[in-house]
């Protein structure tokens, strides 16, 4: 359960009044006149640099050019030069920002983004600019607010933030040879005072969001990139790397294995972006990369081909850009096979994408960003986590880093992380400040800050549960809490609102014990975190496109891409159109009219709940949400900080949905199922299935039922259902009960559900109710901030604003992935056993009864008999 920070009970109407009038004042001050007289319309397409300046954007997306405002009447119009801002800086076009598992949000009193931007020889050389393009909340105070740009780890430029109403683009000059070729750390960090609130809870009322579309390095063109340059390749306006497989008739299965194998390939290249693929004609512009895949028979008469040469072996090549269209990278060879090896060439590190190092900060980031590797045993300080030293002096410090987990790490409670502060707090804080650690979004740990004095400390120890992390990428949230009398009053101009109330050092220790190694199946968190049922030794995984439309093309070798960057690698799929069991693992891509019933029933789906659910969805086209022709975002998404690609019209409300479901329903009572488990993280209990049972529930606890014979007796239920269902083998698996049906989210646009017992049995399903819908479905589930959060049994995504509910499976496997070692079945088993406390408390009072039957018999051979 999460700490709540001190209520604002105390605050006077008076002050609630006086809040709420300058937050309507500075929204009056910040709105255009178009946003009061435009309607709804106006307001949502309105983008500018605030209501004296507007910002277009032409349907590239590329520039931004200055439109004057309207002369006022009877006022002669602004003279040319005082409403131009600078021709070059308006036109230049912005090298974007990656996507990152961040987002592009700074929330809260201090907060920093960091991006590594990969840049050619070319690029890195002449004059360069920082353009950060963002809004911010009306709570906001500009005086006491600022936007801190740094590149490699030097200050380039501030400014006052001061966008409540439109966007506003500011430039900073980067001193010349600052920047590197290869990558390069961009680093953007605010520091927010809310205008009236002096409160905890303010806090969360902070906020500024950067505009991915256009926000970048003004850098001269990166000319002509090759093999070894290929991460310098632009993402669009969402942090997406674009890839266009070429295809100018429809392909064979054989020739779609290997242009997905190209498309991962791509991603590895450039790991830092998210893959969007397409299927079809040639990308234009200058983001992305085109893919021409195949023999040289196959691609024999494409444009520009000539200039590579003959084809007499394994071949890869890029056509540089060429007017509108994008590079264009060849995977060629005289035969199949030989456009394997190249596929296997592109891929191989240090044959490409890697180029120049760049610089330290740039390459330290490069790892950063996907999470510090952990493989247990660990002793690190945040420092070597990208934290830094700071003094502050708000109300809320919060500390931010990830880390990453082995994919094929057991959470569960056999042991804890150790986090070991290092700091101090100022005197005159509040009784209630403290110290909470978030993982994940749980409260995983606090510590009060007792001393009214004040304190120095230098390892102050908190205990974080195994439990609470994941495999993949875990983020971790220090959060220091730190009112005083002084905020109660609120006077921002007084000395003692610019005194440090904390003092945080990079000097803090994590320390990581010995991590069980072994699969949980099912779960995704495996599959998100490193593909490892498609890594597992045997036959080839497949990859089932039952009906292999373009859409669902382009929905599959995305995934395909974002599994390869989980894995490291290149998975060798098999593509194949029909659903039968054997043969690998298998990845499933289909709108759900096209599956097999048994294929839902493998994961856990209920076919005719799923199909009844989804017929009011089938026929619905999805549109491209907000990055349409011109790649303009909405200011609406901007605040409602939604991930970029997902841009879905919103569902039909649950309740509408359940009213068509039952009109479809047979007139026979449906047969009773199980309460659903709730989603993770709600924390809410199923509800009773009769007021007679809830009345015996209350009436039990009134009673005042011992609470050990409960548990002694739930311990054997579960021991005796759990050995019913468990079964041991020579290889170290430990099955779970078959899959149950999982509750359906009504919301969602797309599911993601895993089955099997075994690695080499495992089914993953993705699936929507339609090829587009799927399809925009899947972009937005491989947005790094989607992605992170799946784990489970099963996904339900609402691809209107990126919403997860998950479900947890009722029982799981363990399953060896690390060669037997005794060390290593110690913690696997003491993993299992945390996961099944009943078979633990059931082993023990087995245990317990043998010792007391054997003390017995002992204690009756001894001591002296009467005659």
């Amino acid at each position: 359960m999460r700490i709540r920070a001190p209520s604002r009970n105390g605050r006077s109407a008076v002050g609630a009044l006086a809040r709420a009038a300058v937050v309507i004042a500075g929204l009056t001050a910040a709105w255009p006149a178009a946003w009061l007289t435009g309607g709804p319309a106006a307001a949502q397409s309105f983008l500018g640099a605030g209501p004296a300046e507007r910002l277009t954007v032409p349907p590239s997306g590329d520039a931004l050019r200055p439109s004057p405002p309207p002369a006022a009447p009877g006022r002669p119009a602004a003279p040319e030069a005082e409403r131009r801002i600078s021709a070059q800086a308006a036109i230049a076009p912005a090298r974007r920002f990656p996507a990152g598992t961040r987002g592009y949000r700074l929330a809260g009193e201090e907060a920093t983004l960091a991006f590594p931007v990969y840049l050619t020889e070319a690029q890195a050389r002449g004059s360069a600019r920082l353009r950060v393009s963002y809004i911010s909340s009306i709570s906001v105070a500009p005086e006491s607010s600022e936007l801190v740009g740094s590149v490699n780890g030097q200050k380039v430029g501030w400014t006052r933030i001061q966008a409540p109403g439109a966007v506003k683009v500011v430039e900073f000059a980067i001193p010349e040879g600052l920047l590197k070729a290869g990558y390069n750390a961009v680093t953007l960090g605010a520091s927010q005072r809310h205008r009236v609130d002096c409160s905890i809870e303010a806090t969360y009322e902070l906020w500024t969001q950067i505009d991915p579309s256009r926000s970048g390095l003004v850098v001269p063109p990166a000319g002509d990139l090759d093999l070894k340059t290929l991460a310098a390749l632009e993402p669009d306006e969402s942090g997406a790397l674009p890839v266009g497989v070429i295809l100018t008739e429809k392909p064979g299965l054989e020739r779609l294995e290997r242009m997905i194998g190209a498309v991962q390939a791509v991603a590895l290249v450039g790991r830092l972006a998210r893959p969007a693929v397409t299927f079809g004609a040639p990308l234009n512009g200058r983001t992305g990369v085109n893919l021409l895949v195949g023999t040289a028979a196959e691609i024999r008469g494409y444009e520009g081909l000539d200039e590579i040469g003959p084809i007499t072996g394994p071949r890869l090549a890029l056509l540089p850009q060429r007017g509108s269209r994008a590079p264009v990278l060849v995977v060629t060879g005289p035969g199949a096979a030989d456009v394997r090896q190249a596929i296997a060439t592109l891929a191989a590190p240090g044959n490409s994408g890697e180029g120049p190092a760049g610089t330290p900060a740039g390459a330290d980031l490069t790892v950063s960003t996907r999470g510090f590797p952990i493989r247990g045993g660990e002793n690190l300080t945040l420092e070597r986590l990208g934290v830094a030293t700071r003094e502050f002096n708000g109300r809320q410090l919060r500390v931010v880093f990830e880390v990453r987990f082995p994919a094929d790490f057991v959470p569960a409670d056999y042991g804890k992380v150790m986090l070991h502060l290092a700091g101090g707090y100022a005197a005159g804080l509040e009784p209630s400040a403290q110290i909470v650690v978030d993982i994940n979004g749980r409260n995983a740990a606090s510590v009060a800050l007792p001393y009214s004095r004040g304190e120095v400390f230098d390892d102050s120890a908190l205990p974080l549960p195994l439990s609470l992390w994941r495999p993949g990428l875990n983020r971790v949230e220090i959060s220091a809490q730190l009112p005083t009398l002084a905020d109660r009053a609120c006077d921002t101009l007084a000395p003692a609102m610019k005194r440090a109330r904390f003092l945080f050092l990079d000097r803090t220790r994590l320390v990581v014990p010995a991590l069980a190694r072994a699969v949980r199946q099912p779960d995704l968190a495996a599959v998100k975190a490193g593909a490892v049922p498609f890594l597992a030794p045997g036959a080839r995984p497949r990859l089932v496109l039952p009906t292999p439309d373009r859409d669902s093309a382009d929905a599959a070798a995305t995934l395909a891409a974002r599994l390869a960057i989980a894995a490291g690698r290149v998975i060798d799929f098999e593509v194949a159109t029909d659903e039968r069991a054997g043969g690998g693992a298998s990845l499933v891509v289909a709108p759900v009219r096209a599956l097999n019933p048994v294929t839902l029933q493998a994961v856990g789906l209920d076919p005719d709940q799923v199909r009844r659910i989804w017929e009011g969805r089938a026929e619905t086209v999805a549109t491209p949400g907000p990055f349409g022709a011109e790649g303009v975002l909405t200011l609406d998404r901007l605040r409602r900080n939604l991930p970029m690609r997902c841009a879905l019209p919103p569902s039909a409300t649950p309740l509408r949905m359940a009213s068509a479901a039952q009109t479809s329903a047979p007139a026979a009572p449906p047969a009773p199922v199980p309460a659903p488990a709730p989603a993770l993280g709600t924390g809410v209990a199923p509800a009773a299935s009769s007021e007679e049972e809830l009345i015996a529930r209350w009436d039990e606890t009134v009673r005042g039922t011992s609470a050990l014979p409960a548990v002694l007796v739930g311990a054997w239920e579960g021991l005796v259902r759990r050995l019913g269902q468990a079964r041991e083998t020579v290889s170290g698996l430990v099955e779970g009960p078959p899959p149950d049906s999982v509750p359906l989210n009504p919301r969602a646009s797309l599911i993601m559900a895993e089955g099997g017992t075994q690695l080499d049995e495992t089914t993953v399903l993705v699936t929507a109710p339609n090829p587009s819908m799927l399809k925009a479905s899947v972009s937005c589930l491989v947005d790094p901030v989607v992605w992170t959060r799946l784990v489970g049994q099963a996904a339900f995504l609402d691809a209107s604003d990126g919403t997860l509910s998950l479900v947890e499976p009722k029982g799981v496997g363990l399953i060896e992935t690390q060669p037997r070692s005794l060390a290593n079945l110690r913690l696997v088993s003491a993993a299992w056993l945390s996961l099944n406390p009943g078979i633990y408390v059931g082993m023990t009072l087995l245990m317990a009864l043998c010792l007391g039957l054997a003390t017995t018999a002992l204690v009756r051979q001894l001591g002296r008999r009467n005659a």
